[in-house]
């Protein structure tokens, strides 16, 4: 056999290893890659449906109200109740339904984090902000401000615009949890000393928000509509529990929060009040609430 022969059969048997040398190195995480964008795909179209889901349940939500203030009308009959009931079974079902969806979301987005082998940071950071956020409108809101918070953690001293842009809306999300949690826990009757922290954090949150697009130049209306969040926050503290039950929640919110109830303390690093903050009881006047509320 002649040496080119010989060379020709020696490089044929190196395919085979060549071969499993790539699907086991590089190939792993091209085929990774190209699940996870897969199950992104799915993760957005999902999403849409949990959105879909959750405006439902807040137009049953608005329903309920009206049913309710019905029966408290001097000219009220038992046929206003009887509608009362079948708006709260109506209301349950549907903030069930969005609830069950957002949780399909979040697990959907922990799918592709657990494929994103080698992804960049802002990559991974982006499916990790989806996942918590969803996790929050799951009813998830402890377990979902943990993971937010944890994100920020990472974030905030990046260097890098993207990822401050990222930083700022994981704070916001992180505020509007906290929100959704002290309402929720307001509602459910439970003491000032479990739903008050929940909405401190809250309000410091949206002010460190609303300082620093003041700071940065924003326009008026998105400083605005963080004002509003901190007053609103403000009132939430303040308010009767009666008043506060005739108020309709947040768009975004969950009915319910599932999960246990909330955790103690913060991330070391997490500024929640920006230096010379005050308190901030003394503002006035209360416009919308903003944009994704």
């Amino acid at each position: 056999m002649n040496i080119a022969t010989r060379l020709g059969w020696t490089l044929w048997a190196l395919v085979p290893v060549a071969v499993l040398a790539y699907h086991f190195g590089p190939g792993q995480v091209l085929m990774a890659r190209d699940i996870a964008a897969s199950r992104q795909d799915a993760a957005l179209q999902l999403e849409q449906d949990a959105i879909a889901a959750q405006t439902e349940a807040y137009a049953r939500h608005l329903v309920t109200i009206e049913a309710r203030v019905a029966t408290f009308l001097p000219d009220a009959t038992p046929g206003d109740q009887l509608a009362l009931d079948a708006a709260v079974e109506a209301e349950r079902h549907a903030y069930k339904e969005a609830a069950d969806r957002w949780e399909v979301v979040a697990s959907t987005y922990e799918q592709v984090e657990e494929q994103l082998v080698g992804a960049d940071e802002q990559t991974l950071a982006q499916v990790r902000w989806s996942k918590a956020r969803a996790r929050v409108r799951s009813g998830a809101i402890w377990d979902g401000a943990a993971e937010l918070e944890s994100l920020l953690y990472d974030l905030e001293d990046s260097a890098r615009p993207e990822q401050q842009q990222l930083a700022l809306a994981t704070r916001e999300e992180l505020a509007a949890a906290h929100y959704f949690g002290a309402r929720l826990l307001r509602l459910e009757g439970k003491p000032a000393d479990q739903w008050r922290p929940q909405a401190i954090k809250a309000r410091q949150h949206f002010r460190f928000l609303a300082e620093t697009a003041s700071r940065d130049g924003a326009s008026r209306d998105v400083i605005r509509g963080l004002e509003d969040n901190v007053e609103r926050t403000i009132n939430l503290e303040q308010m009767d529990h009666s008043e506060l039950e005739g108020r309709p929640l947040p768009r975004q919110s969950p009915r319910a929060a599932r999960g246990g109830g909330p955790r103690p303390g913060n991330r070391p690093g997490i500024t929640q009040r920006p230096p010379g903050e005050r308190d901030g009881r003394g503002a006035s006047g209360v416009g919308p609430i903003g944009p994704g509320w």
